[in-house]
């Protein structure tokens, strides 16, 4: 499980976003890139703020639900359902795609968080309809669809990927530590 989970850290992911986005540029859909710019940088937001949040008001020692919001589930349902739309958006319809691919990356990203025991369901599925209004996004804001596709073009976007999943995997940041570290002031700050 911590093999597949990996691929959702962020160590790996956020420069998998950048080369994407750059390699997007290169190829002339720059559109793309800025959709799937904006659809990852929201995503991570959101998961920020809801995990902040969720560690300033939900003490996790009094509560069995929604303690800590999945940024892996998140993060990695945006990122690789939104890869997989930019790249065989041609092959299938824009809406089903986007959201078959997302529901998938979901689930695979939200069973590894819950087998590894890091995560409750609610944290999961928190953490995957995130990632899925950030696919969405990305449907929604990318270019019209063009007769044809470049197939180098194809090329380009896949070798950058695979370049990127391979270097990168492995890297880990634990932003977890500094979110909780965030909250903790914050609440000490309003009992001022």
């Amino acid at each position: 499980m911590l093999f597949l989970t990996n691929f959702a850290d962020l160590g790996l992911l956020l420069p998998l976003v950048g080369m994407i986005a750059l390699a997007l540029a290169a190829v002339g859909r720059r559109r793309d890139a800025l959709a799937w710019s904006l659809a990852v940088i929201c995503t991570l937001t959101t998961m920020l703020l809801l995990k902040v949040l969720t560690f300033v008001f939900i003490d996790p020692g009094k509560f069995e639900g929604l303690v800590n919001p999945s940024g892996h589930t998140a993060a990695g349902t945006v990122v690789y359902a939104g890869l997989l739309f930019l790249i065989g958006e041609r092959f299938a319809s824009r809406t089903i795609l986007a959201l078959l691919a997302g529901a998938m990356f979901s689930l695979i990203f939200g069973f590894t968080r819950l087998m590894l025991r890091v995560h409750t369901l609610e944290d999961v599925l928190v953490g995957g309809m995130v990632g899925l209004v950030g696919v969405s996004v990305i449907a929604c804001l990318a270019s019209p669809r063009r007769p044809t596709v470049p197939g180098l073009e194809l090329m380009v976007l896949t070798a950058i990927a695979c370049f990127g999943m391979l270097t990168f995997y492995g890297h880990s940041i634990n932003a977890e530590v500094e979110l909780q570290w965030l909250a903790a002031q914050i609440r000490s700050a309003s009992t001022l």
